[in-house]
């Protein structure tokens, strides 16, 4: 164990039998069970809100999760000697959500259902308390931004002489993925997003804020979801949004699958007309394009990955299952008009 985890641990009632590293952090073996330490780098405020929200999926029985272990002190954070804060969490047993594991992903999106039911009104904000980072961020400004970033990449690309594998593919692209990324955030604009998203400010709908495989766990007897450090409050389509884009993406927009997941998830919370439409928007939008010139853009350009060639070329031979995906489960990527 590092000095600085010998540090934090004094701080603490805790008997440790073993340590070794996972997941970016030193995992303990106690005799009160496994648990993780690592330097904190979420916000102080929200940390009593994440761990309010923890406890009450434990309470209720929706789930496990990485509750925040307070130290001798009661509270959530201690720091070392040089000031820097740390956090000692539960671990619950279990393995990641497998993608190529069906039942596990159907199990996902009831378990999503299930959080998202029980996330709403659990905050009680008071206006002293407000704070930007407990509320998710602008989608239209995110939009508006990414296609600026596209347009400034394509740019780029053309006025490089020698151009790789990447780059030719890209730029051969790029009008087509432009034109589509301008229609949904024009789409977006004229949508009723802004009504959902005052009403999930209303209400206090929670997002999980980075719901994927990862942090979905299951063991013989329990499903536990982990890593709240981004939850805010916010439509909680977001969270549904994310899942199951990275597993179409895996599974090449398998249009069987898709029509279980979501069935999955509306048999315990179903979705309202605008909530559909904006799914379809989200889904619309081509990520994956601005994620690959996201990354190209702010790496060595002597040098570019093969993987990034070959992530764009799986990308462009999924687009038509893409786009038959959504015409067929959502019969058009346009969300209606607010009224």
């Amino acid at each position: 164990m590092n000095e600085k985890a010998v540090q934090i641990l004094e701080q603490y009632d805790l008997t440790v039998l073993r340590t070794y590293t996972g997941r970016g952090a030193v995992m303990l073996e106690t005799e009160e069970g496994t648990k993780t330490v690592k330097e904190f780098a979420g916000s102080r405020m929200i940390l009593p809100y994440e761990q309010q929200l923890m406890q009450y999926l434990q309470r209720i029985g929706l789930c496990i999760t990485d509750c925040i272990v307070p130290n001798r002190e009661g509270e959530l954070l201690s720091r070392d000697t040089d000031g820097i804060f740390y956090i000692v969490k539960d671990w619950p047993e279990g393995k990641a959500c497998e993608t190529k594991n069906r039942e596990e992903l159907i199990r996902a999106m009831e378990l999503l259902a299930g959080f998202h039911q029980a996330a709403r009104g659990l905050w009680k904000i008071t206006p002293e308390e407000r704070h930007p980072r407990m509320y998710g961020t602008s989608v239209t400004e995110e939009y508006e931004k990414h296609n600026r970033e596209l347009k400034k990449v394509r740019n780029f690309i053309r006025g490089r002489q020698k151009k790789g594998d990447f780059e030719l593919l890209f730029l051969k692209e790029a009008t087509y993925f432009l034109d589509m990324s301008q229609k949904a955030a024009e789409q977006l604009a004229e949508s009723a997003y802004k009504k959902l998203y005052n009403k999930a400010c209303e209400e206090g709908h929670i997002c999980h804020g980075e719901y994927v495989h990862h942090n979905i766990l299951y063991s013989r007897t329990q499903s536990s979801l982990i890593n709240f450090q981004r939850c805010c409050i916010d439509i909680q389509i977001h969270d549904l949004y994310l899942f199951l884009r990275k597993i179409m993406e895996k599974h090449n927009w398998n249009r069987d699958l898709g029509t279980r997941m979501l069935e999955a998830y509306e048999q315990k919370l179903p979705l309202s007309g605008e909530e559909q439409a904006y799914l379809a928007l989200r889904l619309y939008y081509p990520e994956k394009i601005w994620k690959l010139a996201n990354h190209y853009f702010h790496t060595n350009k002597a040098w570019i990955p093969e993987k990034s060639s070959e992530k764009l070329t799986i990308f462009l031979e999924q687009e038509e299952n893409r786009i038959r995906f959504l015409k067929d489960i959502f019969q058009t990527p346009k969300i209606p008009k607010n009224s």
